[in-house]
């Protein structure tokens, strides 16, 4: 239930804050990462730890793709867990910059490449097993590289071309917060595309409702689907 309300003025004006400090270094799940300037900070709000959390709780596939990867926060993850193989891409050349960066900061974890890339313009062609996609859901004044649709166009593009890099029962797993509305939804983008969409976990805090998604082309029986995760968390 949401406590307060909270506005995408509001969370600007929160993001402001942390630009400003960039760059900086933090620490998240025992990696280690600098932010470097104009990239997304991954230690902001709540989507980032809470998805981070989740993702580590996941049985590795031996390829993982981190789409939109900043500063390669969940590429790190991928490769924590147990996948052989990880690709991070980012349309913003200032991100891939700044995980190549902390690639060297964490030698042990590092994946395998950080591409610029235009989604999947430059992404090698082969398939993956796990895709990771935080992407920018609310309107963007045009930071990091985002547009102002709240990432709708950049949705549907993915659904479009993702089918041609999936391993049969592939997994993509996708943040979202309720708050910027449901105009912003995966969940009513990705069936457009034949994919099915299952509430994988969720939590909420004064900003209200967030939720991972797992979506699949294929229907299957989910460990998620009778059992959602609820917690109440503040930021």
């Amino acid at each position: 239930m949401t406590l307060t309300s909270i506005t995408i003025a509001d969370r600007e004006a929160e993001l402001a804050d942390y630009l400003a400090r960039q760059p900086y270094l933090v620490e998240q799940d025992g990696i280690t990462l600098n932010i470097a300037k104009n990239v997304f900070p991954s230690d902001f709000g709540l989507t980032s730890s809470f998805f981070g959390d989740f993702i580590l709780q996941q049985k590795p596939a031996k390829s993982g793709l981190d789409m939109g990867c900043g500063s390669g926060y969940f590429a790190f993850i991928l490769k924590k867990i147990g996948c052989e193989e990880v690709i991070g891409v980012d349309f913003n050349p200032d991100a891939v910059a700044c995980a190549r960066h902390n690639s060297g900061l964490n030698p042990e974890i590092a994946p395998s490449a950080f591409l610029h890339s235009d989604l999947f313009a430059s992404v090698p062609a082969k398939r993956f097993g796990m895709i990771v996609f935080n992407f920018n859901y609310y309107p963007s004044n045009g930071t990091f590289g985002l547009n102002e649709d709240g990432g709708q166009q950049i949705l549907r593009r993915f659904f479009r071309e993702v089918p041609d890099y999936l391993e049969p029962n592939a997994q993509i797993f996708i943040p979202f917060s309720d708050f910027v509305g449901a105009e912003h939804d995966p969940k009513h983008v990705a069936p457009e595309f034949g994919f099915n969409v299952i509430a994988a976990a969720e939590t909420h805090n004064h900003a209200g409702r967030h939720v991972i998604y797992q979506i699949n082309q294929n229907q299957i029986d989910s460990p998620y689907a009778a059992n959602i995760e609820t917690q109440n968390t503040e930021l």
